[in-house]
This record gives structure tokens, C-alpha cells and sequence, in this order.
């Protein structure tokens, strides 16, 4: 039983912290408790017995709404605070036998002033303060309270800490919508940034795939060739799973599941990537020059992403035309140009893709500039991006 008490202690406390405003906790709701009350105990003890029922009734206000809160679950209330103990510091004041030296139920309402400034801010705390001053004043003008000059001192002090708790609880909503704003950003960023590496993966394994299919149907239309095509059926199913294991593994970063051990592709992957298309059926040149370490993980990715992508436009629009892959690493930058020989000029309005829109966010990320566009005789991907300082020994091969 005492097991079953303590857990409905502990959800009834949850369900109290939750209703908690912002910038208040467990330690500042008890303490503002604790205080209210010792002072309502205090003020009733300084009346004669005689007035013990008036202190008594006084000493109800100033905790219901304590026990509202606690007894229903309801939400700390300024209206409420405001009613009830301005009520009972009356009640102390102009019920009882009065003035008492250093009276304590002026107190509550500064208390009052306080908590209705933490929770409504300026207009309700200057409202409060009014209400509070002339409920004071006209104790003093009835002479049932002394030393008012130091009560309204006081006063003001209560103010000023309802104000300075409003001010923080303004900054910490302020600061939790910024952080929800930075959240739901960074989480459009990561899917933008998976749906990019989707799209790169698949455009790349099916225009492959398509041109060893295309291989295989003219190896048995037009040379009856079993062998070549066979061969050919064999590396699209080869390209076909490896394909489905970089989708499993992007898309695992949607679910946050484990994301296996195959690394990101970089720049040391573009030679075995071209050499994939050349297998293909496609007619590509690549030349490469400069130290490959120099390159940083992001800006490879980034240059196989966009090599990738490019080849796989050729393989798509011009798979019989010849193509050149020039990648130059210097001390400051790298440049990557893809260039599509074309027999027919192209025209300048073609519309930008999923694919070239991702080349252009991933450079433009890194801080380099891309153009894509047509030439005199073809097409061309031109790419150049800044490079740290980073000395290495490792050059890239050319094929």
C-alpha cells in the first residue's frame, strides 16, 4: 500500500510540474508556498485571541489557491493569487484589532504583487501594485497600519522580482521556440541531404544498369552472343544489390538505426566509379593529377556525388557520345570538369533537375562554385572548390 501511495504522489507531482510556467520549478513554487503561509501564520498569531476566527478565515484565503492547485490539478491562476490573498491581507487589516507592531500581513500582499508580475507581466503587475498600494494606503489613512513608507518599499522590491522572474520566463519561451526552430531546420536539412544521396545512388545504379541491359538485348538481337550478355545480365545484378545496400544504408539514417560499416564513397572511388560506366558501354576519358589527402571527406563525397551524377545524365541523354572527366587537385582547390561531346549543339533552356539542383547545394555547402550548362560542342559540369592546407604524399592515378 505504501508502494501504491508513493507512486500516486510521485504521477500527481508529475502532473503538477508539468502546469509549472516556464521559468518556475519545484524550488521556487515551495519556496512562494512556505513563505505565504508562514507569513498568514504569523499575522494571524499576532492578533488577540479574540479575533481568531477572522485570522483563521484569513489564513484559508491565503492558501486556497494552494490547495486548488493541488487538490484539482489546475493551473496556478494570477486572477486567483490576485483574489485571495488581497482578500485575506484585508481581512488581517480591517477585521481585526489593529494597527500591530511590524505587522506581517502587509506581506502577503507583496507576495501578491510578485507572483501576478511573474505570471502576467507588466499591465497585470502595475495593476496589482496599484490595488496593493491603495489597499495600504487606506490602511494607513484608517490608522489600522503603521510605518506604510516601509511596507511600500517593500512593495516595489516584490514588483521588481515579479518582473525580473517575468523577464526570465519570457527569454527561456524565446529560447525553447529557438531551439524547436533550429530542430525542425536541421531536420529539413537531413532530409534534403538523404534525399540527395537517394537520388545520387539511384540514378546512378539504374543508368548503368539500363545501359549492361541494353548491352545484353543487342548482344542477343543483333550478335546472338550468349557470353557477352550473360556477362552483361551478371554486372547489372551486381550494380542491381549493390544499389539496394547504399539505399538500406541512406535511408537508415531516417530511423536512426545502426548504419552498418560500408564508409561514404570520397574521391579515392571516382576512378573505380568511371571504370563502372566504361563497363557499361559508355566512352569516358579520366585524367587526374594532384594529391588525393589533401581532400577532405565532405569535398570528396561531394566530387563522387556530382561525377556520379553527371556520368549518369550522359548515360541517360547521350550514352553513345564521348566524355572526358578531368580532376585537378592544387594546394587551395580542387576542380573537377566533366565534359559530354555532343554532335548537335544544345540549347541553353534546358530545366534544371533534382540531380543538378543537389550539385549546386552540395557545392555551394562547401563554399565553391559550379556552373552546368552547354558549350560550342557539347555539354559540361564545371566544378571548383576551396581546399585547406594539408600536406600529403598520396597522388591520385590517372586511367
Amino acid at each position: 500500500m505504501l508502494s501504491a501511495m508513493a507512486r500516486s504522489v510521485r504521477e500527481q507531482m508529475r502532473r503538477q510540474g508539468e502546469s509549472i510556467p516556464v521559468g518556475h520549478n519545484w524550488a521556487s513554487v515551495i519556496a512562494v508556498d512556505a513563505t505565504v503561509v508562514g507569513a498568514a501564520v504569523i499575522a494571524a498569531v499576532q492578533r488577540p485571541a479574540a479575533d481568531l476566527a477572522v485570522s483563521l478565515l484569513a489564513l484559508a484565503l491565503a492558501v486556497a489557491p494552494f490547495v486548488q492547485v493541488y487538490a484539482s490539478g489546475a493551473k496556478f491562476k494570477a486572477p486567483v493569487v490576485w483574489a485571495a490573498w488581497t482578500a485575506a491581507t484585508a481581512l488581517l487589516l480591517f477585521a481585526t484589532s489593529t494597527p500591530v507592531a511590524n505587522d506581517f500581513a502587509p506581506l502577503l500582499v507583496v507576495l501578491m504583487v510578485g507572483e501576478v508580475t511573474s505570471l502576467t507581466g507588466i499591465p497585470g503587475g502595475c495593476l496589482s501594485s496599484l490595488c496593493a498600494a491603495a489597499l495600504l494606503l487606506t490602511a494607513s489613512a484608517l490608522h489600522r497600519l503603521d510605518n506604510v513608507p516601509l511596507y511600500l518599499g517593500i512593495l516595489g522590491m516584490g514588483w521588481l522580482v515579479g518582473y525580473l522572474m517575468r523577464v526570465q520566463t519570457v527569454l527561456m519561451e524565446q529560447q525553447q521556440q529557438a531551439q524547436a526552430a533550429l530542430a525542425t531546420h536541421a531536420a529539413a536539412d537531413e532530409r534534403r541531404r538523404i534525399a540527395r544521396e537517394v537520388h545520387d545512388v539511384i540514378a546512378h545504379s539504374l543508368s548503368v544498369t539500363l545501359l549492361h541491359i541494353t548491352g545484353a538485348r543487342r548482344g542477343l538481337q543483333q550478335d546472338r552472343d550468349v557470353e557477352d550478355a550473360v556477362d552483361a545480365l551478371e554486372q547489372a545484378e551486381h550494380l542491381g544489390r549493390q544499389a539496394m545496400a547504399d539505399i538500406r544504408r541512406t535511408v537508415g539514417l531516417l530511423d536512426g538505426a545502426p548504419m552498418g560499416t560500408t564508409p561514404e564513397p570520397g574521391i579515392d572511388d571516382i576512378s573505380a566509379l568511371i571504370d563502372d560506366f566504361v563497363r557499361a558501354g559508355l566512352t569516358v576519358q579520366f585524367t587526374a593529377s594532384g594529391r588525393a589527402a589533401q581532400v577532405s571527406p565532405a569535398v570528396g563525397l561531394a566530387l563522387y556525388r556530382i561525377t556520379q551524377e553527371s556520368l549518369a545524365n550522359i548515360a541517360k541523354h547521350s550514352p553513345e557520345a564521348k566524355s572526358t572527366v578531368t580532376l585537378a587537385i592544387s594546394r587551395t582547390s580542387v576542380t573537377l570538369n566533366v565534359f559530354n561531346q555532343l554532335p548537335v549543339a544544345v540549347t541553353a533552356g534546358c530545366t534544371e533537375g533534382r540531380g543538378v539542383r543537389g550539385m549546386r547545394q552540395r557545392v555551394g555547402q562547401l563554399g565553391g562554385i559550379i556552373s552546368v550548362g552547354p558549350t560550342s560542342d557539347g555539354w559540361a559540369v564545371r566544378t571548383n572548390i576551396p581546399l585547406g592546407t594539408t600536406d600529403s604524399s598520396c597522388p591520385l592515378a590517372s586511367s
